[in-house]
């Protein structure tokens, strides 16, 4: 239905009340000239006759009766909807659903996730871990978190980066006592690794190095799709393990893990929150949006 349609519908179901073309123009802020145009439009449209005209009185017909309760359900339905959707946008409500990379959740479920839903108890999250690049709208989802080694070139989505994380090579003191401290990248690669391992670009990219523009593949002893295995199995002295800074921040500090080879440049990641629009966010993408980047930030400090 057009708009000028529904303009009609709104005029008409005035009148109707007022059974006045004169009193429903000055509560419309309307030309008389204009209600009656409009109403007559109307009434062209559908081919009847919905009110009876005289010098003194309007009333409606039999057929303007049953029209008028079916417009004024309408635009009660219509209240409703913009109310429901007025609400949306300033409540957090309803379902979220979103695509994340493998064993993200087990790293922020206790530093956003359940704060998140504790905050805002009518939403519900649907989490999806996946090392693939899903399609958000085909596959219906919100919101996705995507790391990339790249400077992101997709221009049909909105990127914003909420984390820079540096990897370090790093292992544990009961490693090196076994194998030694490496001096170069040949004799590193002589020592057993754990590694990370992923159907995306980003899962691979991590499984060389570059040592003077050499190209050293690594052979990894424990390779897995989790980081927080590699992590711990780095802990156990398993090997030594490409891993993002932040993840053993705390085992660098206490001297449970040491970063070794520092001189080898590994390819930072950057970790964004993706989705389709900018514009006509619902609420609860937008906190959601914003606990992610809240929590960037700390762990940037």
């Amino acid at each position: 239905m057009a708009n000028n349609d529904l303009n009609q519908i709104r005029i008409f179901v005035q009148v109707a009340k007022l059974q006045s073309f004169t009193r429903a123009a000055e509560i419309l802020g309307l030309e008389k000239s204009t209600v009656s145009s409009k109403v007559s439009q109307l009434e062209a449209r559908l081919q009847i006759r919905l009110l009876q005209r005289t010098t003194r009185s309007v009333s409606l017909t039999e057929a303007g009766e049953q029209y008028l309760s079916y417009c004024e359900q309408a635009l009660s339905a219509l209240q409703l909807g913009d109310e429901f959707i007025a609400n949306l946008n300033r409540v957090p409500s309803g379902r979220l659903r979103v695509s994340v990379p493998h064993n993200f959740v087990d790293f922020v479920m206790p530093t956003v996730i359940m704060p998140f839903l504790q905050k805002y108890p009518e939403v519900d999250l649907e989490i999806i871990e996946s090392s693939r690049h899903v399609d958000l709208i085909k596959e219906h989802f919100d919101i996705a978190i995507r790391p990339s080694t790249e400077p992101v070139k997709d221009s049909s989505l909105v990127y914003r980066k909420i984390h820079h994380a540096e990897w370090v090579i790093a292992a544990s003191r009961q490693h090196i006592d076994l194998y030694g401290l490496p001096a170069t990248a040949k004799e590193l690669a002589c020592q057993p690794s754990i590694g990370s391992i992923g159907e995306s670009k980003y899962g691979q990219e991590h499984q060389v190095i570059y040592w003077h523009e050499q190209k050293i593949v690594l052979n990894h002893r424990l390779a897995v799709n989790n980081m927080n295995s590699v992590r711990l199995a780095l802990k156990a002295g398993l090997g030594f393990a490409l891993i993002p800074k932040n993840m053993i921040k705390k085992e660098l500090m206490q001297g449970e893990l040491l970063e070794i080879c520092p001189d080898i440049e590994l390819k930072p990641t950057s970790l964004y929150v993706v989705y389709p629009s900018r514009s006509g966010q619902p609420a609860k993408l937008k906190a959601f949006v914003d606990a992610l980047k809240r929590w960037g930030e700390e762990l940037n400090r």
